[in-house]
């Protein structure tokens, strides 16, 4: 017979007292340790064999509150007060459960109660947690709290709704409520909904979630931080790990939610608003550091701005388009777009030189090349447009036994991943645009993306919607060089005749610009272009002209030989003939 498999101390025949005793001590010992949650499973293995024990229950409400269960410390408090009604610290207990459940009206109602059923020592401590809980009153209640309400109060309603609407638990099933809301009803798995929130407003909510716990947590804030964003970090999370990641996740979500209980227990304590006013108690003092530190940030955004522009113009005259686009991406996507009016007063005249600069940087590159009559066929326009040419390039030459000349199947491609990064931020940021001119840049920059992904028919749809936006802001500059990018794209396409449309379009925008380079270039295009077709033409002439005389000859072939076949057949029906005539006249 197997026997089962014990521990040594499960061998000897404990009585349920003893072992009651013995969980119990062991639920104490692991709190000592500060290993709370093998604390808990012991003292319930303890209770479990004797419910009535308040002291069983007195040990595991406390150690409840140290991992923010506090509900369940504030019913095992109760319960092991109901068992021993005049024991001071059960009582004690209780309030102290209801002071971490943020009611700190019934915590002062208890330690009312208990300072007139004790006296001398035991009274000691009820009275110092009423002088806590009335200095919190102080906190929540005072002076502090009136400006808050005429600053804030505007917002209760909606905070009101929003807690009542999280509070909210519908039991309902799945299907029921989707039809009640006249949604899709069968799907497995519904698709999640994306809260699309501002850049500005991300960045508020950022800073204060920064501010927020540098208040509470000084400098733990950062550990904060890194715990939230832990939850979601692929590194710790695999999804190889089938094992392994949902107990790390679970982890992770379970130690952020006890931080954030006890992060809302000091804010009902000492709130954000006493918190700032006792920094610097002096309004007048306050508005003055509030000015200054405007002042100072004012300034600074200037020196940046400046220093942005000098940087631009710089790339612009050494020529790199792609190093001055990426430039301009990075400051007007991760800097100017989190300022305010408040703070740059001259915003929009910013916006409109950064993107006028990078529109004539694209146009400095539409200039005629020294060697563009040495090339012929196809290739001179795509030349002239600065558009590859050389396909050959991109064919690896395969060398036997060599391992770099075989490509993985799995490798990563590197351009295509920045692609469809790229896309998603610049719709992003299409959403939350304000200016027109800002528009038009983002249409470009699409159609741009697009272009250089070979994606020609998006990259011309793109390229339209961007000069109807440069028609509502009045920017010829940017019409010119989406124009232009459609006669890339049909210049790669090789479509002659849509690229011929697009450059009369090009040519008379040029005009407006009132720029003699801009117009001789597209003229030249329109010249190259008008060459081709007229090459084209002339080869279809030729072509036609060939299959015509190819027609003509294997028709006048098929005559001959008709006409053979016929003389042919002439003589050998006279001959049957004669003989026809002999045979009759032997027969008769």
């Amino acid at each position: 017979m197997v026997e089962p498999a014990l521990q040594p101390w499960e061998r000897i025949a404990w009585t349920p007292e003893q072992e009651q005793v013995i969980y119990r001590d062991w639920g104490l010992f692991y709190t000592h340790k500060q290993q709370l949650d093998k604390a808990v499973h012991y003292y319930n293995k303890s209770l479990d064999l004797q419910a009535d024990d308040p002291k069983a229950l007195y040990f595991r409400s406390r150690c409840k509150r140290n991992i923010a269960q506090t509900e369940g410390a504030l019913d095992d408090g109760r319960a092991a007060s109901a068992l021993d009604d005049y024991n001071a610290p059960l009582n004690l207990e209780i309030c102290d459960a209801l002071y971490e459940l943020n009611q700190f009206e019934n915590c002062k109602v208890e330690l009312h109660d208990n300072t007139r059923k004790y006296c001398n020592k035991k009274v000691t401590a009820f009275l110092n947690r009423l002088v806590v809980v009335d200095e919190n009153f102080k906190d929540t209640l005072g002076d502090t709290l009136g400006p808050f309400i005429i600053k804030n109060g505007k917002h209760f309603d909606d905070v009101l709704e929003a807690f009542k609407r999280s509070q909210h638990v519908d039991t309902r099933p799945l299907w029921k409520r989707l039809k009640e809301d006249d949604k899709c009803d069968v799907l497995s798995i519904l698709e999640k909904e994306e809260i699309l929130l501002s850049p500005r407003e991300l960045a508020r909510r950022h800073r204060a979630f920064k501010v927020f716990n540098q208040i509470y947590f000084n400098k733990s804030w950062i550990d904060v931080l890194f715990l939230k964003q832990l939850r979601e970090n692929k590194n710790l999370l695999w999804p190889q790990s089938k094992v392994s990641t949902p107990f790390l996740r679970d982890l992770c979500n379970t130690k952020y939610d006890v931080l954030r209980k006890f992060l809302k227990m000091l804010q009902a304590r000492s709130p954000l608003y006493t918190e700032q006013w006792r920094k610097c108690p002096n309004k007048r003092i306050g508005a003055k550091r509030k000015e200054e530190h405007l002042n100072r940030v004012q300034y600074q955004t200037r020196r940046t701005m400046f220093s942005q522009l000098r940087a631009i113009r710089r790339l612009r005259e050494e020529g790199d388009i792609d190093k001055l686009s990426k430039y301009v991406e990075e400051v007007m996507g991760d800097y100017v777009v989190l300022k305010t009016h408040r703070v740059m007063p001259w915003k929009f005249e910013f916006i409109n030189e950064v993107y006028n600069i990078l529109a004539l940087a694209h146009t400095d590159g539409y200039t005629l090349m020294d060697d563009i009559l040495e090339t012929y066929g196809k290739e001179r326009l795509l030349r002239l447009l600065r558009m590859p040419t050389d396909k050959y390039k991109d064919i690896v030459q395969f060398v036997f036994g060599d391992k770099s000349t075989y490509r993985e199947p799995d490798a990563v491609d590197y351009s295509l991943v920045a692609y469809k990064k790229f896309l998603p931020r610049l719709e992003k940021r299409m959403i939350f645009a304000r200016y027109s001119i800002e528009k038009c840049y983002l249409l470009h920059e699409i159609a741009r993306a697009h272009l250089k992904q070979s994606h020609f028919d998006e990259c011309c749809s793109w390229a339209r919607k961007a000069i109807e936006e440069s028609k509502i802001c009045n920017s010829i500059i940017w019409h010119f060089v989406s124009i232009m990018l459609i006669v890339k794209a049909h210049a790669a396409l090789h479509k002659i005749e849509r690229g011929k449309e697009a450059l009369e379009e090009a040519l008379s925008v040029a005009q407006k610009l009132q720029n003699p380079l801009l117009c001789s270039f597209v003229e030249f295009c329109l010249a190259i272009n008008e060459e081709e077709i007229a090459l084209k033409k002339r080869s279809q002439s030729l072509e036609s002209v060939r299959k015509r005389r190819s027609r003509v000859s294997l028709g006048s072939r098929y005559s001959m030989q008709s006409k053979n076949s016929t003389e042919d057949n002439a003589p050998s029906s006279s001959v049957l003939g004669a003989g026809a005539s002999d045979g009759g006249g032997d027969g008769m």
